[in-house]
């Protein structure tokens, strides 16, 4: 095995539309630089490295999306939401509980679509939750319809 360093991730990131396929064989050894990428200060670079994040099987995934779902930034929460539909249930269910009421009504969208093929009665009850009490219309109707296709 190969070892990894923040030169070869970011090379992997740096372009406008990385090979995120290629860049999840980079494996769990790049789940640290990840996590500092999301920590730091270029919020596109961020976005990327939670979603390569939620690519790489690896237990510690979880906390670099967990990381993305506590910044500041709205894109970086989003990438996070995006993140979870790669995620076992169970993590999904503990990431999208961070950002399943987040400010951002984008960062809610991304959140509901993402957990929208899950079955969980925990995610059910929070996408019914969204559906009943959400302040934007348009976030009601896509949890109404998100929970009807999780009732499946």
């Amino acid at each position: 095995m190969m070892s990894i360093n923040m030169k070869d991730v970011r090379a992997q990131l740096d372009p406008d539309e990385p090979d995120y396929a290629e860049a999840a064989k980079l494996g769990p050894d790049a789940i640290p630089f990840l996590k500092e990428l999301v920590n730091g200060k270029d919020t596109m670079l961020a976005s990327k490295a939670a979603y390569l994040a939620s690519l790489i099987k690896s237990d510690r995934s979880v906390s670099v999306l967990e990381a993305a779902a506590g910044s500041r930034e709205p894109v970086v929460r989003i990438a996070a939401a995006s993140g979870i539909r790669n995620l076992s249930e169970q993590d999904a269910s503990r990431v999208s509980d961070l950002l399943i009421e987040d400010q951002d009504t984008g960062v809610r969208k991304v959140t509901l679509k993402s957990i929208s093929n899950f079955r969980s009665p925990g995610l059910v009850a929070k996408v019914k939750k969204l559906a009943d009490k959400d302040p934007e219309p348009f976030i009601r109707d896509l949890a109404s319809s998100t929970v009807r296709r999780m009732m499946k």
